[in-house]
């Protein structure tokens, strides 16, 4: 498996992307590169470290959102160097689902490529044949049917075999492109694992390392500790828990109870009260602390999440069935993610940041997710970190990420009438470049589907658009 070395003066591209700078793919009309004198159809996109470098990726299901930003990620882990040491960036990505059908595809095009090619010309051109063979033939014993074949929309760890079935009578997809299947170097994150850490990894490929982790009561505030045991704020014993927690950093169950009573009987004694009666607002804080105690995924010590995370591998935090976890708690382990990058780790490392939101709209259906989504949007420049978010609308989104990015990614084709009048206020040429994609028959959606998947439009710095036929992921 090849790397990019951190030293920038002996950094050789290991796909078509150039240093700071990542291949999207291939446009319809030629431009000059002056990199070789001649024209090409290839495109690439400046990564500049002064600069927001926000993206958004829209489009309908099926039309590999997913899989585009993925590309993009791989070409950024690659070809990213800011920064005094020009180290690699530091690349959170955020997965929400694993796809059961996934790894039966990659089972039959494995199968189908040995009948047709030859095992030595599939060798010839990845490196994890023996492994993918062991793993597929793992998925065919009864023993591990339900526990083996759920596959993320972000296994880096595999070379991606589907490259290699043939794309058009001349070309298989990496050929069209000319790039080869990578695996990536990946450090997969679970809370509450819902099957054996070991069966996550091999979905995931033999790249990948597989962590089952945790947040430390610590890490929170009063704020995420009232949403985790639903306190209501207005109670006094809400106040007395924000008081021991806030203001005396009583950050775990057992010294939060003895706290709260200390600040209790201070209370009384300032008042002057004798309190003969029961002291139910003691009570309220024993309960909660004792509910604290049962929510899996904090922890008093240890290694937590954010003692893991760095910028040796790509960090995917899996959020997936994979991770025994409540929607409430994934939007509080979103916000702290990102208040943990922009308030500590841009603070103690100069390298690039990027954060990747797969179907982002999960993350906004909250109050606390909107306001992080857009403090990254709105923050992020000054602190060198980019935000990459997949979505299906634009309508339902927070302002500052619509204005707030810098480049957006069109799959397919639009799907809501109401974004491509929104997208016509903010980019000048949109009408004039972009053209929906219109079915005549029931029959012709799925045709359709399959001829604009990986193709759409990108629109540059919100300038320009142009149509383009985006570069493929070299994993899985």
């Amino acid at each position: 498996m090849e790397y990019v070395s951190n030293n920038p003066a002996s950094w050789e591209p290991v796909t078509k992307g150039r240093l700071n700078e990542i291949y999207l793919g291939r446009g319809v009309s030629s431009i000059f590169n002056p990199y070789t004198g001649k024209n090409t159809l290839d495109r690439w996109l400046g990564i500049n470290e002064d600069d927001a470098n926000h993206v958004l990726f829209l489009g309908p299901s099926g039309f590999q959102k997913s899989t585009t930003m993925k590309a993009f990620l791989q070409e950024l882990w690659l070809n990213t160097r800011w920064g005094r040491n020009q180290e690699p960036p530091l690349i959170i990505v955020f997965e929400r689902k694993y796809d059961r059908a996934k790894a039966q595809l990659v089972k039959r095009t494995f199968y189908q490529l040995l009948r047709e090619r030859g095992e030595g010309w599939l060798r010839a051109r990845m490196d994890q044949v023996t492994e993918l063979k062991l793993y597929i033939q793992m998925l065919e014993l009864p023993a591990y049917e339900g526990q083996l074949g759920l596959m993320g929309d972000f296994a880096l760890g595999w070379e991606n075999i589907l490259g290699w079935l043939k794309y058009d009578k001349q070309h298989t997809l990496f050929s069209l492109f000319g790039i080869k299947p990578q695996a990536f170097p990946i450090r997969r994150f679970v809370f509450n694992p819902t099957r054996n850490p070991h069966h996550i990894a091999l979905d995931s490929g033999p790249e990948t390392e597989v962590i089952a982790t945790f947040l430390k009561y610590e890490r929170l505030d009063f704020e995420d500790v009232a949403k985790v045991v639903n306190i209501n704020p207005n109670t006094i014993y809400a106040q007395i828990i924000k008081s021991a927690w806030d203001e005396e950093k009583a950050r775990d169950p057992d010294e939060l109870v003895f706290e709260a009573k200390r600040i209790y009987d201070e209370m009384l004694e300032f008042l002057e009260v004798e309190n003969k009666k029961p002291p139910t607002s003691l009570w309220g804080v024993y309960n909660v602390a004792k509910s604290l105690k049962k929510v899996r995924w904090l922890k008093t010590s240890g290694k937590d999440l954010f003692e893991q995370l760095d910028n040796t591998k790509i960090n995917v935090i899996d959020f997936s069935q994979n991770s025994d976890l409540t929607e409430s708690a994934k939007n509080i382990i979103f916000k702290k993610v990102v208040e943990w990058v922009l308030n500590e780790y841009v603070q103690e490392k100069e390298t690039a940041v990027f954060i990747a939101g797969d179907e982002i709209q999960n993350y906004l259906r909250s109050r606390w997710g909107k306001a992080m989504a857009a403090k990254l949007f709105r923050e992020g420049r000054s602190n060198q970190v980019n935000f990459l978010a997949a979505t299906q609308y634009l309508h339902s989104l927070p302002s500052e990420l619509i204005y707030g990015a810098s480049h957006i990614a069109i799959l397919g084709t639009l799907a809501s009438a109401d974004d491509y009048t929104l997208l016509k206020k903010v980019v000048p040429d949109f009408d004039v470049s972009f053209e929906r994609i219109v079915a005549s028959s029931p029959s012709e959606v799925e045709e359709l589907k399959r001829k604009y998947r990986g193709r759409g439009y990108f629109i540059y710095n919100k300038f320009f658009t142009e149509r383009i036929h985006f570069r493929p992921s070299q994993t899985l």
